[in-house]
């Protein structure tokens, strides 16, 4: 098993997509796995000096599973309403097996 953190970016105007959130919400509550999910908060992201970068979208959500694979996740985020309703600009998907903290499946694994 492995954590995954997925990365959602909304259009700026999600009026289409609210329409739709309780199945999408409906639809996270039942997926297996599911650690957390949620929208970002409203404002600037910061960055550190010197990079150069693009704000993101204003919208945006972080949702954390345990699966088996990548695969699985992209085949069970393919379901997703939003997705599905063309609401997700852009999906990423990414391993993310923290060393420390509440969600470690290896303890003995004490490099970030």
């Amino acid at each position: 098993m492995g954590i995954f953190a997925i990365h959602y970016t909304y259009p700026a105007d999600m009026t289409e997509a609210f329409k739709i959130r309780a199945e999408h919400r409906d639809w996270l509550t039942g997926l297996p796995g599911l650690r957390v999910a949620g929208m970002y908060h409203e404002g600037h992201d910061e960055f550190s000096e010197g990079e150069e970068t693009v704000e993101e979208p204003p919208n945006g959500a972080l949702i954390v599973v345990e699966a088996d694979s990548l695969d699985d996740v992209v085949e069970a985020f393919d379901e997703d309403p939003y997705w599905l309703g063309g609401h997700v600009l852009r999906r990423v998907v990414r391993e993310w097996n923290p060393p420390l903290g509440p969600w470690v499946a290896d303890a003995s694994q004490g490099n970030a």
